[in-house]
């Protein structure tokens, strides 16, 4: 893509002489317009997108120095290039001042004009990958915060800037895309958003999902949004999506993204595709209290653990019990338990559990919970559940369900390598007691956790290292290594060079 220059001038000759006869091509740049005054030239900015402005200090009217303020007013990332004789270098020095990157003497030199080409080329080709890095930097601490893993520190990491706001969060329903694909169409939906709502951050929040935080100024905003997001959901039939509701400042941003996968777990558990919005279900986890999600997490880690699996239902039993006596009304108590429900089903909706209807035995759970009168009942409609899900999970078979994880898990650390990632982040995520995940996967893969991790990250910075040239430090961000030094040990035993080595010899 050629970078867009405009020349302005008060002779005629000047422009045309430039436009035609310096090889803007070969650089990358293209002419798109030309003006001979400074209003003719605000007209053009206003009208095409530029990012390179050549202009002369004196024309007649307003000047050069006055469009150069102009320009660093309303759009600060064009680069501006001053045109001056001998006689005026005192106003090429103020247009220095006034934030032009350059100036050129008249008459132009056309060997000139092309070497600047050359260094403005490489101040772009910088300016990006340092936008590329912070922006990942950026996704990286916001998606931490989200999560949980991290404090917002908006002053300190310069995050942006939420006011008005609402997180959505987006599943794609088949697990069987390979890597490549589940990339394609991750960036698929990143486009879809991004054109809808160009000031919208897209985190990659699961191997299959995303996080996307949508800003708004206008109520109506938030409803169009959803009804397009909605429509694109219902056309291609592979997303389904939960929304959060509307929040004020990032300090709100774990909040928002546990609604929005509240939402989408509802979604999951039913057979209807599409959208839910968290407002239209929050009855349904209004007596929610941090028991819940303890009760949550170690059941489905005992559900997925075989040599613990049998011992799920009295476990259940025993924390069930243990909330029931915090004093809740048969109401709430049963909304605790279908509450539970809905995210267990969608956690193992993703298992694949053959000749297993996971919606059926949900809905008829959910309807004999509804019926039932007191806390006894209702307990028992909850083991009932889970030794239907222990058995089958018993009856299937073991090392397709294994295989699975495993995948899923290789597919998050081949995406999210560039985070902190440790094993009990990856066991908190995947409902796996840390031991066991860290033995299973030994097992299936041949590599454990630390060791497979270095090797995404090694063959990453390889290719980094050839394929681009950025710094090694910037890389070493890039991979997940905030300390240079150690980077740089972990790559030369990997590899028996340095970075700096690694790339010379190539």
């Amino acid at each position: 893509m050629a970078y867009k220059v405009l020349i302005v001038d008060d002779e005629e000759i000047v422009c045309r002489g430039m436009a035609q006869f310096v090889k803007w091509q070969e650089h990358d740049f293209e002419v798109v317009g030309t003006a001979y005054n400074v209003d003719d030239a605000m007209v053009l900015l206003n009208q095409l997108t530029i990012d390179v402005v050549f202009m002369d200090i004196r024309m007649p009217g307003k000047t050069g120095l006055d469009l150069l303020q102009m320009i660093q007013k309303r759009f600060p990332n064009i680069k501006s290039i001053i045109l001056s004789g001998f006689s005026e270098f005192s106003y090429a020095r103020e247009a220095m001042r006034y934030g032009a990157v350059d100036y050129l003497n008249k008459p132009v030199n056309l060997k000139e004009i092309e070497e600047l080409l050359k260094r403005l080329k490489v101040m772009f080709m910088e300016e990006k990958k340092e936008q590329e890095i912070r922006a990942n930097r950026v996704e990286a601490l916001l998606l931490s915060a989200a999560k949980g893993y991290a404090k917002v520190e908006q002053e300190k990491y310069e995050l942006p800037v939420f006011k008005r706001w609402y997180g959505i969060a987006l599943g794609l329903l088949d697990r069987a895309f390979s890597e490549q694909e589940i990339k394609e169409k991750k960036q698929e939906m990143r486009l879809e958003i991004g054109q809808i709502v160009p000031g919208a951050y897209i985190l990659d929040s699961h191997v299959y999902g995303v996080f996307a935080i949508i800003p708004y100024k206008e109520e109506s905003e938030v409803e169009n949004f959803i009804n397009m997001i909605t429509q694109i959901c219902s056309m291609n039939r592979e997303w389904i999506c939960g929304v959060s509701k509307t929040k004020n400042g990032i300090e709100n941003l774990r909040e928002a993204y546990q609604e929005a996968e509240r939402a989408l777990n509802y979604q999951k558990a039913g057979e209807r595709r599409g959208l839910v919005c968290y407002k239209n279900i929050e009855p349904l986890f209004s007596q929610n209290t941090p028991e819940v999600q303890d009760v949550i997490s170690r059941v489905m880690c005992m559900l997925t653990n075989p040599e613990k699996r049998n011992d799920a239902p009295k476990k259940l039993e025993n924390d069930l019990r243990l909330i029931w006596n915090q004093g809740f009304t048969i109401m709430q108590f049963q909304t605790i338990c279908i509450q539970y429900l809905i995210e267990l089903n969608s956690f193992h909706q993703g298992l694949k559990i053959k000749n297993v209807d996971l919606h059926r035995q949900l809905n008829q759970t959910l309807r004999e919970i509804l019926l039932s009168n007191d806390f006894e009942a209702t307990i028992v409609c909850m083991i009932d559940h889970i030794k239907n899900l222990v058995n089958q999970l018993n009856e299937a078979d073991e090392q397709q369900l294994g295989k699975g994880v495993i995948k899923e898990i290789q597919l998050f650390i081949l995406t999210h390598y560039g985070e902190n990632i440790t094993l009990n982040m990856l066991a908190e995520q995947f409902y796996l007691h840390p031991n066991y995940l860290s033995r299973f996967f030994k097992e299936k893969t041949g590599k454990n956790f630390i060791e497979y991790l270095t090797e995404v990250r090694m063959e990453k910075v390889k290719e980094l290292l050839v394929n681009t040239d950025n710094k090694v430090v910037d890389i070493s961000l890039m991979v997940g290594y905030d300390n240079p030094r150690y980077f740089s040990k972990v790559f030369k035993q990997f590899t028996g060079m340095t970075p700096s080595e690694y790339r010379e010899k190539l």
